[in-house]
């Protein structure tokens, strides 16, 4: 996953590149948070329900702009996050249309209260006094048409933005709208079908309660707005860890539904790193897991497996051997990889543990440094510990180098193991023992020339001797 995203685009006929530090939801709106690279100015860009509206450049934010809401009341996810480049890629970002072509366009788009809605987010680069006045004007048109449903609509939205406005909550109470706003009193699930552009915002604003969040979760998925979901579902995560069992539940689902399988490998990556609760990491763990297996990904598995901090599981050792199978010594880092975390395995599997994972410790790494890995779990007594142990304690011993021989072959080190037998005819060149060991190592490395030039040695030291 890439560390920074950047969008390109044209400001003003100047061409800019931005690079995105967040992204917050909030009341069907998704807004980004960038700069630019050069001088760190900040810049807005603002959608709806995922549709791209426009961005601005924003020196300052107005502390009672519906912006600085957006900021402080929406839930967020910070760059890098692969969330944030799934809800990127499939926008087409090119340039930052004016506020008056936006509001030409959102007023042809949308009903009159949710344009509204959607134009208030720029109350911090326009005045709310105009906000008000078109407001206001068109409060005035449905009035005069008889659409009171509508004319109510306005003055309710004003009242939400604006509740300090003394023109909305004056004519609010007024009797022409009784009949309506009995309609708000009602509960927030006949709320949503009456008027859901109210209804979502409430649900927003109440969040924290679990009936309400549900029910947020439902209005979301209604309109396919999944990454939206799934951000607010892994903001919980964190925040409430007694309800993990319930979210993570619907993150699995989200994820097979709507997610490629790399997609779903990168989420459960950033789940994993952000989980705090060792039960629910474990939990997390898993499922990664099942999917880096499926991918034959090995190197993340050997990865996460080495980076436990509690003892493996039977069936998380028997993956630790299946990945440690299929890599190579350079993929294996045995300086973050401690032997001291394996002292909880079972023998039998601790022994196929270490007999895997010799080879690749004997490609990188001498008997000196294997031994000194292995030292936290030198008192088990296990046929590939003992072994160790005797390499180790003969290894800088000149006439032992034929026994050192055998233990790397017992070990199927054969280079390893040549070595040692090449030593020992340097040191005794009547021995035949070495020789013998030659032969059938070179055999079995199908180096037919070397073999046969040490069946000739042999056979030459049998009749001399």
């Amino acid at each position: 996953m890439r560390n920074n995203y950047i969008i390109s685009v044209k400001d003003h006929k100047q061409d800019i590149n931005l690079t995105v530090k967040g992204l917050y939801f909030f009341q069907g709106f998704q807004v980004l948070e960038s700069y630019t690279p050069q001088n760190d100015e900040c810049y807005y860009l603002f959608f709806y329900k995922h549709q791209f509206l426009t961005g601005k450049k924003t020196p300052k934010i107005k502390q009672k702009s519906y912006l600085k809401q957006i900021l402080t009341k929406g839930v967020s996810i910070s760059s890098p996050h692969p969330l944030l480049i799934s809800f990127l890629s499939n926008k087409s970002i090119s340039t930052f249309p004016s506020l008056n072509t936006l509001w030409k366009n959102i007023n042809n788009s949308f009903q009159k209260d949710e344009a509204f809605h959607i134009l208030s987010a720029f109350d911090c680069y326009l005045k709310k006094e105009d906000i008000l006045a078109l407001m206001k004007k068109s409060f005035l048109q449905f009035r005069r048409s008889g659409k009171f449903l509508h004319a109510y609509r306005i003055l309710q939205l004003a009242r939400e933005k604006y509740p300090t406005n003394k023109w909305a909550t004056s004519l609010i109470t007024h009797m022409d709208y009784q009949k309506y706003s009995i309609h708000y009193q009602s509960e927030i699930e006949t709320l949503l079908t009456y008027d859901p552009l109210y209804a979502e915002n409430q649900l927003y604003l109440h969040k924290e309660t679990e009936h309400i969040y549900a029910l947020l979760q439902k209005r979301l998925r209604s309109e396919s707005r999944i990454i939206e979901c799934l951000s607010l579902h892994c903001n919980y995560l964190s925040t409430n860890p007694q309800k993990f069992d319930d979210y993570f539940h619907d993150i699995k689902t989200i994820l097979q539904s709507n997610f490629t399988k790399q997609e779903t490998i990168d989420i459960l990556y950033t789940l994993y790193n952000h989980q705090s609760f060792i039960e629910n990491k474990t939990k997390i763990q898993e499922q990664l897991l099942f999917h880096l297996k499926s991918e034959k990904l090995y190197k993340d598995i050997f990865l996460i497996l080495t980076d436990n901090k509690v003892p493996l599981s039977l069936n998380q050792t028997d993956l630790l051997i299946e990945a440690i199978t299929h890599l190579d010594a350079k993929a294996l880092s045995f300086d973050t990889f401690l032997a001291e975390n394996l002292t909880s395995t079972k023998n039998q599997q601790l022994e196929k543990l270490i007999v895997t994972l010799l080879p690749k410790l004997f490609e990188a790494h001498d008997i000196k440094y294997t031994y000194n890995w292995l030292k936290p779990l030198m008192h088990m007594s296990l046929p590939s510990i003992n072994t160790i142990k005797k390499m180790y304690e003969i290894s800088e011993e000149p006439d032992k180098q034929l026994d050192m021989g055998e233990l790397y072959y017992e070990l199927k080190q054969l280079p390893q193991a040549i070595d040692c037998f090449l030593w020992d005819i340097e040191m005794n060149p009547t021995n035949s023992s070495p020789i013998k060991w030659l032969i059938k190592l070179y055999g079995e490395l199908g180096m037919t020339e070397e073999s046969k030039t040490y069946q000739y040695l042999y056979k030459e030291i049998q009749k001399s001797s």
